[in-house]
């Protein structure tokens, strides 16, 4: 992105900020040379003059060692460069509270939850509300905001670990504390749910309702530019550590922001180099990672593409690895759960982190023969895998199912396995319909894990486990 200059910046005193978000666990660069830790602290350490460095959290989800380390790959390269403070970010709620101390104490610099509560409503002692940092002899005031919902703002959210408060209340009492604390610069790092689109719209009406904070830094990755609200700043962070936001605030005589200007820099490797010393924790991380990925679960037959024609082997084969572990009578599996094909010969967990990305639970469910039309009727077969099952289509919409012995039984009770991504929802047409449910609290790949060591191939029935129009 070219450079913005936003504001009268000449002859002006200047701080430069570095922000980075949504790492996921991408701590080094990829095989165009592009990205990584170790190029960004050369571009850091390259910056003169009086700097900060922040990052907006999610460190775990996109490789194998990420999710290996539980982010603590990415914690040990912020410690490494080092960043001058961090904040929770949506995937880190889904860590026990000692895990994240844990991350908390490898970061190296305070990482921000202004809004983030233990159950009970009890603060974590390991996290900071907000910080104070020191930058050309001023006093930088920097808290972190996590909105679960932007459709939904100001709304409290419960989570198995965790409180997320009310977002305008917790920002209020984090910008008086800075102020009380001598802040003359006040910087919100506001991390956006991923599964949700936060718009300029739902930027201006939150920051009406807050004091007057300086500038934000946002993960929200459909903005592109800086724009400005009343006298608030908001600006992109840098994603997925390919590239790192710039902004270099300028300031007026008693140093106040009078201006800011903005670039998005790609970490080129070319360009800026790599830093050894990160290098060599990286190759520290893989070593292990690569270690434990690597090791081999089980054989299959043939390849295991996502879809074959109209068949979707994978799923068809996660189906039925999931009704055969949960001695179901039938299973269903969501084609979104299965992120990559699976290839023949050797699988190693590497192999099933990739297909299956997401910590999705098996949830066993209870439910009458005609209740299980009845929801099936209600999901959209195009969007999911059966086993046990056979469904009858006229055209794209449901006619009927068949089980193993032929038609449903209106008042037989079947027992049947879903992942909790298709159990979710208080209008969810499975759940809605059950007599009994229960989560297992075994993740699907887990399940897989446990298949591919006694399964090697999957059963294709004639004329497919979804029939078209509604003819045997």
């Amino acid at each position: 992105m070219a450079l913005l200059l936003l504001g009268a910046c000449a002859g002006k005193e200047r701080i430069t900020v570095f922000a980075t978000g949504r790492t996921q666990g991408r701590i080094q660069e990829d095989a165009s040379g592009a990205g990584g830790f170790a190029v960004f602290k050369k571009l850091y350490d390259s910056q003169s003059g009086a700097k900060v460095a922040l990052d907006l959290g999610d460190w775990s989800s996109a490789t194998p060692v990420g999710r290996l380390s539980r982010g603590v790959c990415t914690a040990d390269c912020v410690a490494a460069v080092p960043y001058s403070a961090t904040a929770v970010g949506m995937e880190e709620l889904s860590l026990s509270p000692s895990e994240l101390q844990s991350l908390a104490k490898a970061a190296g610099a305070p990482l921000l939850a202004s809004n983030l509560y233990l159950r009970g409503n009890r603060q974590a002692d390991f996290l900071d509300r907000w910080t104070i940092l020191q930058a050309g002899g001023r006093k930088i005031g920097v808290f972190a905001l996590l909105t679960a919902s932007p459709s939904r703002p100001g709304a409290r959210h419960y989570l198995p670990n965790y409180v997320l408060e009310k977002e305008t209340y917790e920002a209020e009492r984090a910008v008086k504390a800075l102020h009380d604390s001598g802040a003359v610069l006040t910087i919100m790092l506001l991390g956006i749910n991923p599964a949700e689109h936060a718009g300029r719209g739902y930027y201006r009406d939150f920051l009406s309702r807050l004091p007057r904070v300086d500038l934000v830094i946002t993960d929200e990755p459909s903005l592109k530019e800086p724009f400005k609200v009343k006298s608030t700043w908001v600006v992109p962070a840098g994603l997925e550590m390919k590239a790192a936001a710039r902004v270099t605030l300028s300031l007026d005589q008693e140093g106040h922001l009078d201006g800011i200007s903005y670039r998005l820099l790609p970490l080129v490797a070319s360009k800026y180099g790599r830093d050894q010393g990160v290098l060599r924790i990286i190759a520290r991380q893989r070593k292990s990672a690569d270690a434990y990925f690597g090791r081999k679960l089980g054989f299959l037959n043939a390849p295991l593409p996502l879809r074959d024609g109209g068949d979707t082997p994978a799923a068809d084969f996660a189906a039925d690895c999931m009704r055969r572990w949960a001695r179901a009578n039938a299973a269903l599996m969501d084609l979104d759960e299965l992120a990559a094909p699976l290839s023949s010969g050797p699988v190693t967990l590497g192999d099933l982190y990739s297909s299956f990305p997401r910590d999705s639970n098996v949830v066993f469910v209870k439910i009458r023969g005609d209740d299980l039309s009845r929801a099936l009727g209600a999901m959209n077969p195009t969007e999911m895998a059966v086993s046990g099952l056979r469904l009858f289509l006229r055209g794209v919409t449901f006619d009927r199912a068949e089980g193993n012995n032929g038609p449903l039984l209106p008042d037989r009770i079947y027992r049947l396995a879903v992942p909790d991504s298709m159990a979710k929802g208080r209008d969810n047409p499975v759940l809605s319909s059950a007599m009994e449910f229960a989560n297992s609290r075994h993740l699907v790949r887990d399940m897989m894990r446990w298949c591919v060591s006694r399964q090697k191939s999957y059963d294709r029935p004639p004329g497919g486990r979804i029939v078209q129009d509604g003819a045997k």
